[in-house]
């Protein structure tokens, strides 16, 4: 099967065994320089596997973190951008999705019906990075592609209390989630091409056979369902040279939840989004806010 080929495979290009977050100095000394290192965790029971990028930093220089979800079918493979995304002076890290039980994909979604094994991989990774490195745990964000923008609104509904902003390209989130209770606000940017034919722009969908999962919101939904959850009150939209951009401001806890709409863009990632490219749009976003 090519799940378990990618799986199997993602180290390649290093013959060195993965890596664990031992604990370390934290702030008292500067961090080692990490390039798309190999590194292996144990959440839920299971060992699970990323890759971490470390950005040179002086000692006490407290990194924020910036994890990246990958699509379906894309465990082990290079995220997009992701050269770009390894200079924005972040610890970045790229988690490997795995199939479990009868979820579709590598992610899980619905978390309160499907179990919360991807959710505990989070939570001890960055508790791991927490441990090793000087962390900035109030500049805590997440981006993701396809199945992975879906996973994060599992992280924005799941650990809002430690994630400040997400921004993700080409996914959407359950109609009914089983569980989104925000005990502190977060942050949202959408990316979607109106011309999707993988993840319908306009319409809702059934999620294939998963009824754990259930009907997926069309993305207008998903932008007023958040609007709505942090009670922003005021609204604009402002056309632009790839589509429309529309932000939803004056929300809970001063977060903003902005949506670009790529006009007759289909389901492959875009380079350049307003004539900026697209790691500048979502990392300068994020970066915009913190826990603090």
């Amino acid at each position: 099967m090519r799940l378990g080929l990618l799986v199997m495979l993602a180290g390649c290009g290093s013959d060195k065994e993965p890596e664990e977050l031992v604990p370390g100095d934290q702030c008292e000394a500067a961090p080692t320089p990490k390039t798309q290192a190999q590194m292996v965790t144990r959440a839920a029971g299971l060992e699970r596997t990323f890759r971490l990028t470390v950005p040179e930093a002086a000692q006490g220089e407290r990194l924020p973190v910036l994890i990246a979800f990958h699509g379906g079918g894309d465990a082990g493979l290079p995220f997009p951008n992701q050269d770009d995304f390894d200079e924005t002076g972040a610890i970045v890290v790229y988690p490997d999705g795995v199939s479990i039980g009868d979820n579709e994909g590598e992610w899980l979604l619905n978390t309160g019906n499907t179990g919360t094994e991807d959710v505990e991989f989070m939570e001890a990774i960055l508790d791991g990075l927490d441990s090793r490195y000087c962390v900035d745990t109030d500049r805590v964000y997440a981006t993701g592609y396809s199945l992975g923008s879906m996973f994060t609104y599992e992280v924005a509904c799941q650990l809002n209390d430690r994630f400040a902003a997400v921004a993700s390209y080409a996914g959407t989130m359950p109609v009914d989630p089983a569980s989104c209770d925000l005990a502190s606000p977060i942050a949202v940017m959408h990316i979607h091409g109106d011309e999707d034919s993988i993840i319908s722009y306009g319409s809702g969908w059934d999620w294939k056979a998963w009824d754990a999962v259930g009907p997926m919101q069309d993305v207008p939904s998903l932008i007023t369902y958040w609007g709505d959850k942090l009670n922003c009150s005021d609204v604009s939209q402002t056309d632009t040279s790839t589509g429309e951009h529309t932000v939803h401001s004056a929300c809970d806890g001063d977060v903003r939840v902005e949506h670009h709409r790529l006009v007759g863009s289909d389901h492959w990632w875009p380079y350049s989004i307003a004539d900026e490219s697209t790691v500048d749009v979502i990392w300068g976003f994020l970066s915009d806010f913190s826990k603090g």
